[in-house]
């Protein structure tokens, strides 16, 4: 007697049928000659969300620079740190900068000196879009999971195992926006370079170098005001008596 078919073989035909035609379109464009996009292995990079983060990296530069001038006989090089712009952090910074040197007992100087710290705040803006970049992760992971891996539990129970995924992730995404605000949503397209240079004649003597994560619309405060308009030259009339 010939076995009857299972009832749900022709639904596992049907969901393996895009699977390969996605394959066959991964085989044809194997060969092409141009290098593939591979990620790099996961990393850690700080987002600076207020005035406290600007000071743990002053407290890091700072003792970066005490270690690096250790051995210089006590105040016989004071270092002098420069403004560098009327940009918010710029100016907070620099103010945070010197009260972690003089913590230290670094001698900072009012006035420019032959040794200097000077330090830049550089914005990066990336414009291409990145699929994983959004404020609800958990959400997002949590149905990528479901497809990606229990894609085999749709035949039977599909509209369950997404329903329940989803509202689990949008639970933790709940959660993680009532006690972190939007910075729950991970890695931003805006980010920060801020480097530190000590210089003297014409040399540098030390220099660090962080990147921190911003949320877009923070960018100002990093950002140096636009340049003063150049005067109107003013144009002189002299009268001449007949």
């Amino acid at each position: 007697m010939q076995a009857t078919p299972s009832a749900h073989r022709p639904i596992t035909y049907r969901l393996f049928l895009p699977l390969l035609a996605v394959a066959a379109l991964a085989g044809g464009c194997s060969t092409l000659d141009i290098p593939r996009a591979d990620n790099y292995p996961a990393t850690g990079q700080k987002k600076a969300r207020a005035v406290h983060h600007w000071d743990v990296l002053a407290d890091d530069v700072a003792q970066r620079i005490a270690e690096k001038i250790g051995d210089w006989p006590a105040g016989e090089y004071p270092i002098y740190i420069p403004p560098a712009g009327d940009s918010g952090f710029n100016l907070g910074f620099r103010k945070l900068l010197i009260t972690r040197l003089v913590d230290r007992g670094i001698t900072v100087s009012t006035h420019p000196t032959a040794v200097e710290l000077a330090f830049d705040a550089q914005i990066v803006q990336h414009y291409a879009p990145v699929s994983n970049s959004l404020q609800m992760p958990f959400t997002r992971l949590a149905a990528g999971v479901a497809v990606a891996r229990d894609w085999h539990l749709y035949a039977q129970s599909t509209t369950s195992v997404v329903t329940s995924a989803l509202a689990a992730g949008a639970l933790l995404d709940a959660s993680l926006l009532a006690t972190n605000g939007a910075a729950a949503g991970g890695p931003t397209r805006t980010e920060v370079l801020i480097t530190t240079s000590l210089e003297s004649g014409q040399r540098y003597l030390a220099r660090t170098a962080d990147v921190y994560y911003i949320e877009a619309d923070d960018t100002p405060l990093y950002a140096l005001p636009p340049p003063l308009p150049a005067p109107t030259p003013l144009k002189t009339w002299r009268v001449v008596v007949p």
